[in-house]
């Protein structure tokens, strides 16, 4: 049985950037990279953007070109999938019977879409946005389109709708919560960002559940909702979350929860077993907890700094999360983590014309920031949020007289 000294499983962000770290950190240890798509490690963000908008090729996606990875002497076995890990034996057997032993390894499964589980749910027409193969089956369904339906208004789902209706597609958001981006957002921003889609025109339904999706000769035509009304549409693109793909770790005994458990080295509970990206539920020193983020940044972070770890450094991942967002001429950044808090302030108009920053404390320490249209020091937000300040009158974030790195500066109480 062949042993490999760096195995990798998953071809996504993460596993891209730790092949590429080790290698850098070791030129002569073995380096396989195993993903079940049929492609070397690429970016999926752009996909709901300016992939399905026609406005970047293929080869622009991939981390790498094919010749770094036969130059850096990194195998990439690509379709196949890992049946099972074998943490005592440190071996993994693949899914056509193939086993391989390694030295460390590094669990990068990401995540895979949720599935709807309503009648008409196999029929043509109705598309998931994971891969770059989904994103081009959808690209060829809108030449054709005029309508589009999509269930989920998360990211995603506010995403397509913005490329879509770029495209000339009337489109409508169907969101079984009371708003849209509703988990991610605070009430006042969701409701903006409601009125900010339905002012470029994206019909959104909210509190309202798709109970069928129906139509003739096997493709979708409608969807039909719990209370009898009929939408029609020429398809129907599904965005309600992913799952962590968690049943690999979980089989061979790994810690999981919500995840795979990892500590700020990004190790699981078997040394020598790493896990980043999507799927790692990694301890933040900044925060003092565990968190989970499907956040384009901290993959590729995660990806370099588990590299780092499986190649002999110490390093914790002790850097802010930051995630992105394009809808519309909107765009969206928060440093931190907003899932924590108990007061926010404002900082500029929230109409969108000149952009504003929302700051979200807790106990009066900021947890993280928001920034829309707004260009502010990146440095100095997030000494705001890594010094631990706590402010005893919270408002001055809002005062726009005062500079953001002058705030950073105000005597901690």
């Amino acid at each position: 049985m062949q042993v490999i000294d760096y195995l990798i499983i998953g071809g996504g962000l993460a596993g891209g950037y730790a092949a590429e770290t080790v290698r850098s950190n070791d030129p002569s240890g073995s380096v396989t990279i195993i993903t079940s798509e049929n492609h070397r490690p690429y970016d999926r963000v752009p996909l709901s953007k300016n992939y399905l908008l026609g406005k970047m090729k293929r080869d622009v996606l991939y981390i790498k070109k094919a010749e770094f990875y036969q130059e850096k002497k990194i195998e990439i076995l690509i379709g196949h999938k890992v049946a099972s890990i074998d943490t005592l034996k440190r071996a993994i057997r693949l899914d056509d019977g193939q086993e391989f032993g390694f030295k460390k390894l590094l669990l990068a499964t990401g995540g895979q879409a949720r599935r709807l589980s309503i009648p008409g749910s196999e029929l043509n027409g109705v598309f998931y946005l994971r891969t770059v193969d989904e994103a081009e089956a959808i690209q060829k369904t809108l030449e054709r389109s005029k309508n589009a339906v999509i269930i989920g208004g998360g990211f995603i789902g506010c995403e397509l709708a913005s490329t879509f209706t770029k495209k000339g597609i009337k489109s409508t958001i169907i969101e079984v919560g009371p708003r849209i981006l509703g988990r991610v957002f605070d009430e006042d921003t969701a409701m903006w960002l409601a009125s900010f889609l339905e002012s470029k025109g994206v019909k959104i339904l909210t509190k309202t559940i798709p109970s069928r999706l129906a139509g003739n000769n096997g493709t979708v035509q409608y969807v039909e909702t719990e209370t009898g009304n009929k939408i029609p549409t020429d398809f129907v693109c599904v965005g309600i979350g992913i799952l962590p793909n968690v049943e690999l770790a979980k089989n061979s005994g790994l810690s999981t929860d919500n995840g795979i458990v990892v500590n700020e080295y990004l190790e699981t509970s078997v040394s020598g077993i790493y896990a980043a990206g999507d799927v790692a539920r990694f301890y933040s020193p900044v925060f003092g907890r565990h968190l989970r983020l499907e956040h384009y940044d901290l993959t590729i972070k995660h990806g370099k700094i588990a590299g780092e770890n499986m190649s002999g450094s110490v390093k914790p991942f002790d850097d802010l999360p930051y995630f992105f967002s394009f809808i519309f001429e909107l765009r969206i950044e928060v440093y931190g983590d907003m899932s924590k808090y108990d007061k926010i302030v404002v900082r500029g108009r929230t109409d969108g014309k000149e952009g504003f920053v929302k700051f979200y404390a807790d106990g009066g320490v900021v947890n993280a920031v928001m920034l829309v249209n707004k260009k502010e020091d990146v440095a100095v937000i997030k000494d705001l949020i890594l010094s631990r300040k706590k402010f005893d009158d919270l408002s001055i974030l809002g005062n726009e007289s005062i500079k953001l790195n002058e705030l950073v500066l105000v005597k901690k109480s």
